[in-house]
């Protein structure tokens, strides 16, 4: 964790304007209309202002393509995208650059942010869960693999830039 936060700082991405980042920008916090269009955002807990490529960060890490190994992601195998019929995620950047004339040259840093990000929360929840007030027990060596995971998924985003 300390290692990405470093290549992180190192490696700050220049915020190109301010938006409301919504924080856990996903398919999961859709829904959808009749009309296969998004009708409603939810769970809005983590927004607040920010550059906009955190979510383009976030929604990228979270957009599973079929057949890909997403080992830091628990419950990857779930996520709506792999049900088929979703572009994969260079289309999806590319409608986004379409759509918005945004520079996403440095997609991956957000990426990467969002997956140290990711860990940072889960090492907070390992940490009360440790402290023993969280109630019931859990499997800590799994909270322990994911933030693993996710450092090291973050780390390898953040080399491809080099």
């Amino acid at each position: 964790m300390e290692e990405v936060h470093e290549a992180l700082v190192a490696r700050l991405a220049e915020q190109v304007g301010a938006s409301v980042v919504h924080g856990e920008y996903r398919l999961g916090n859709m829904l959808v209309g009749k009309d296969a269009r998004m009708a409603a955002l939810l769970d809005w807990e983590l927004c607040t202002l920010g550059d906009p490529m955190a979510d383009v960060g976030y929604v990228m890490n979270s957009w599973v393509q079929p057949g890909e190994d997403a080992a830091a992601m628990r419950g990857a195998d779930l996520a709506p995208t792999v049900a088929g019929g979703f572009p994969d995620r260079a289309a999806f950047l590319d409608r986004y650059v379409e759509l918005t004339g945004r520079d996403v040259s440095q997609v991956d840093y957000y990426r990467a942010f969002q997956y140290w990000r990711l860990a940072a929360i889960i090492e907070g929840v390992l940490s009360r869960y440790l402290k023993g007030v969280m109630g019931n027990p859990a499997d800590i060596d799994a909270f322990r693999w994911q933030v693993d995971s996710l450092a090291e998924e973050a780390l390898a985003l953040l080399r491809r830039l080099l």
